[in-house]
């Protein structure tokens, strides 16, 4: 239980640690900056709902089909949940292009906090598919009974945007803009680590069990 249980909750604290780095730089652009990207935030996790619900699948329909020993239905599972989390969160991404402002006007009317949530969703949009990629991931990760790799992807997020992001704060002309698109790189290059550890691990984890089990 510890094995399986103490990776997954280790995301939760590193993200953790992502947003309190996130609010520590932008600390500098004022009160509505961080406002905005709240209420950004708030948006964003509430329009991932349907795509969480998928990923939340996974683990146990993962699950079923490894104690059966159907590797097909696995990798069925895996494939399925992929398609169906990335067409979720392409029509996300475009709902936040198109109109991002629709979604913060019924919940502030500052000009300055809407500003900044709009932009903060019309760049952040951009990772949505693979913010989905890594939902699924982890999932699957937990049905083949082993999370490291999900807490490792996490991680190198972690790593690879909290160390530019403290240095570019400190650089002449830094934008709150920079944090963004930093985020939309690191999450992206979280999407294809989770992605080849998931093939490296059902690889190792399947290549046992017959293609089709009886």
């Amino acid at each position: 239980m510890l094995n399986l249980g103490l990776p997954a909750g280790g995301e939760f604290l590193l993200m953790f640690v992502y947003m309190a780095v996130i609010y520590s730089v932008i600390s500098s652009f004022g009160a509505a900056a961080q406002a905005g990207f709240g209420l950004g935030t708030r948006i964003m996790q509430a329009v991932f709902l349907p795509a969480l619900a998928i990923a939340f699948a996974v683990p146990a329909l993962g699950g079923q089909n490894m104690g059966a020993r159907k590797a097909d239905r696995v990798r069925q599972t895996i494939r399925a949940a992929l398609l169906i989390e990335g067409g979720i969160m392409v029509l996300l991404t475009v709902a936040c292009q198109v109109h991002a402002v629709g979604f913060l006007r019924p919940f502030t009317d500052d000009a300055a906090v809407i500003a900044v949530g709009v932009q903060f969703l019309e760049i952040v949009s951009w990772n949505f598919v693979f913010s989905g990629v890594a939902f699924v991931c982890s999932g699957m990760f937990q049905a083949l009974g082993n999370t490291w790799p999900a807490l490792f992807s996490t991680a190198t997020r972690l790593v690879t945007f909290v160390f530019p992001v403290l240095w570019l704060s400190r650089q002449p002309g830094f934008e709150i803009v920079q944090v963004w698109y930093l985020s939309v790189a690191t999450l992206t290059l979280q999407g294809v680590i989770s992605l080849v550890l998931l093939r490296l691990q059902m690889r190792a984890t399947l290549e046992d069990m017959p293609a089709v089990a009886p």
